[in-house]
């Protein structure tokens, strides 16, 4: 383990292999409750949330805090503190004061997995951890590296692992996305939106696009569905003002926006297109080789589909590029 642990201000500490479909190594499972304590400790493995650095030198996970422009020159004087025995350095591993008896330690761990069968019914990996925690606790930090060593193994090659990091790597990768994430570009401004298809799904988007004071078209495929539609939408609205979240005339504005249509004569200038209809590849398809057509080259043509691929969707178009996955919730 390190000697000492000294961050800046801003730091941010934690624990997130779970998240990753691991558990942390290099003995984070034994030193960690040995300096913060038990309880806390297992908060943060299991919830991979960061703690800023005030929080961890309150925790005594940190042993100081300089600025970012004199971290170097405190943890150089730090270290030399300690090398000439200025300073004592005790060992995490060999720390037991954190922990409490061995009673109340397997009261904290009972609890701990009961709560992690609760917020994590299908992960084994939180109960995994949990083991590997205990095995410290009752037969002493080094005994609880080895498990460690070992459960991590075991685990680290394992599809749901590799899916996990995946995901989490791609999520990273959409942060630096070349004229996309760029800084200072300005978003493109959506003022008018088609909506295809007056479902239940259908109808919400076009509720949270009008009161949100964008103008909205409604288009279905004969009077009866669009006209269900446009009264599912004032239902919306209108329990929007009941429960006082909307008033009556931002509501009445609201509505003022939105119309129903039949045909895509009126998409010439829409700014995006949502597509809500049944989950459907040849209608999906059908319908996005219409609205490639009836839109103006700027427009965003989006699906709402959360099964189906969307380059099987925009299979049949001139520009695949044009079209995006927009799932509402």
């Amino acid at each position: 383990g390190c000697h000492a642990r000294i961050a800046t201000p801003k730091a941010q500490l934690a624990l997130p292999e779970l998240s990753l479909g691991l558990i942390p190594g290099l003995g984070g499972t034994q030193r960690l409750p040995r300096l913060v304590g038990l309880s806390k400790a297992i908060e943060m493995l299991m919830s991979s949330k960061p703690i800023l650095s005030e929080e961890g030198k309150k925790l005594c996970l940190i042993d100081t805090i300089a600025p970012s422009e004199e971290l170097l020159k405190v943890s150089r004087k730090w270290a030399l503190d300690i090398a000439e025995r200025r300073k004592p350095w005790v060992k995490s591993l060999q720390r037991t004061d954190k922990i409490g008896s061995l009673s109340e330690a397997q009261e904290v761990l009972r609890f701990a997995r009961h709560q992690a069968k609760r917020t994590a019914p299908n992960s084994s990996l939180h109960q995994a951890c949990l083991d590997v925690v205990e095995e410290g606790i009752l037969h002493g930090g080094y005994k609880g590296l080895l498990k460690e060593d070992n459960v991590f193994r075991e685990i680290v090659l394992s599809d749901i692992s590799k899916g996990l990091v995946h995901l989490f790597f791609a999520q990273r990768a959409t942060s630096k996305v070349p004229k996309v994430t760029d800084v200072g570009l300005k978003p493109r401004q959506i003022k008018k939106v088609g909506v295809i298809g007056g479902g239940l799904m259908g109808c919400g988007i076009a509720t949270a696009l009008i009161v949100s004071n964008i103008c909205v078209l409604l288009k279905e495929l004969n009077s009866d569905y669009l006209l269900k539609g446009i009264k599912r939408i004032q239902a919306n609205v209108g329990g929007l003002v009941t429960r006082g979240k909307l008033t009556k005339d931002k509501a009445d504005k609201a509505l003022s926006i939105l119309k129903g249509v039949l045909d895509y004569s009126e998409f010439k200038d829409v700014d995006m297109v949502i597509e809500a209809v049944i989950e459907n590849v040849g209608l999906k398809q059908k319908i996005f080789s219409e609205i490639e057509k009836a839109c103006p080259p700027h427009c965003i043509l989006a699906t709402n589909t959360s099964t189906i691929d969307l380059n099987l969707i925009a299979d049949k178009l001139n520009l695949q590029d044009r079209v995006i996955g927009a799932h509402f919730f």
